[in-house]
């Protein structure tokens, strides 16, 4: 497997590295810390001569703590994983051997600030008026008047440009309470709820807004 925890570092000078031909995100907004694309896509490869076929990719969304069950899987020792262990943790065996694909239908996403985000299929809701990380807008630096949170269609806005927060909150209020509920549980995945390390702090206004956030 060959992956990475989260994207480029502004150290390594990115905008430098994209005057010479080399985006070390991609087209994604943001960088390392940051709660935006770049700060979580990365590359992801996997070798696997036995089980995997060449050449083969997947759309689906994986990330690190799914290696957990992944690897279960791989051994037949899935249904042994006790139920308070690895409470984030989807196989995405099958998205790697044509089989089932993965059962992961949200992903949570954090940043360096202590932001949280949470993704539902094509849709993102970041719990921050910007980056919550390292990249413009700062947080405390953001523009008066900014929406306290924001919503974009990765689908057709892969960029993290257009904020639609205000146009779909049916959409927003969906999200957040499913982030409620994964908090609530201690998990993602199907089981008894388990308790967490700790309280999430989200911002004053954005409680304000979302009391179902409250812990």
């Amino acid at each position: 497997v060959f992956t990475a925890d989260n994207g480029c570092s502004p150290m390594a000078k990115i905008p430098e590295l994209t005057e010479k031909g080399h985006k070390p995100n991609g087209d994604w907004r943001g960088h390392k810390a940051d709660i935006f694309e770049g700060g979580h896509r990365v590359p992801f490869l996997v070798r696997w001569p036995a089980r995997i076929k060449s050449a083969g990719a997947s759309a689906a969304t994986v990330c690190t703590t799914d290696f957990f069950a992944t690897a279960a899987d791989s051994i037949g020792a899935l249904d042994a994983i006790a139920d308070s262990v690895a409470e984030d943790s989807f196989s995405f065996l099958g998205e790697l051997t044509g089989g089932k694909g993965t059962l992961r239908s949200t992903t949570v996403h954090h940043s360096i600030n202590g932001t949280f985000a949470i993704r539902q299929g094509k849709w993102k809701l970041s719990l921050c008026p910007g980056s919550g990380g390292w990249s413009s807008p700062r947080p405390g630096k953001e523009s008066e008047g900014m929406p306290p949170v924001q919503l974009y269609d990765l689908e057709n806005d892969p960029a993290e440009q257009n904020n639609l927060a205000e146009q779909y909150p049916e959409i927003v209020d969906r999200l957040v309470a499913q982030l409620a509920k994964e908090i609530q549980d201690g998990r993602s995945t199907a089981g008894s709820a388990q308790k967490n390390d700790g309280a999430v702090p989200f911002p004053r206004n954005v409680l304000a807004n979302y009391p179902e956030l409250k812990q």
